[in-house]
């Protein structure tokens, strides 16, 4: 089975925000296809940001990875934040979760990340049995959130 991940380009944006909704809509999260494509645009073009990859499987984007950086004090500097990792429903099963995975541990080792973090939804039990077995452990803490 041919599968890569490449970075996303402009000229993905169309499927990369189908794929976006209808993750959002599992867990009935808000979903602004405008704001989301401009975010997308920013997001890609300007990788202080992070990166987004595109997961390829026989030739069609069958999901994305998102990985966002920022600055923590208490991990020794930028860390990366696996912000979204998405396989469409036909895809799944096929070893893309793991390849994902792979990659991800790859690329923060080979760009001296010294921290991945990132949050998972309660229920989502499948999920977070992979993301144990690459090596992702609980945090004693929780995650909060304020909206302005």
């Amino acid at each position: 089975m041919n599968q890569e991940i490449l970075r996303a380009e402009i000229t993905d944006i169309p499927v990369l925000c189908k794929m976006m909704k209808d993750f959002y809509a599992i867990d009935h999260y808000p979903f602004n296809e405008n704001l989301v494509a401009k975010n997308f645009e920013i997001f890609i073009e300007n990788d202080k940001y992070g990166e987004c990859f595109k997961i390829i499987s026989e030739e069609q984007i069958a999901g994305y990875i998102i990985l966002a950086k920022y600055f923590s004090f208490e991990f020794g500097g930028e860390i990366l934040f696996l912000d979204e990792l998405y396989i469409k429903p036909e895809y799944q099963g096929k070893s893309l979760g793991k390849k994902s995975l792979e990659f991800v541990k790859d690329y923060s080792a080979e760009k001296k990340f010294p921290v991945v973090l990132l949050e998972i939804e309660n229920h989502n039990e499948k999920a977070k049995k992979l993301y144990e077995h690459y090596g992702f452990q609980k945090h004693k803490r929780s995650l909060m959130i304020l909206k302005n």
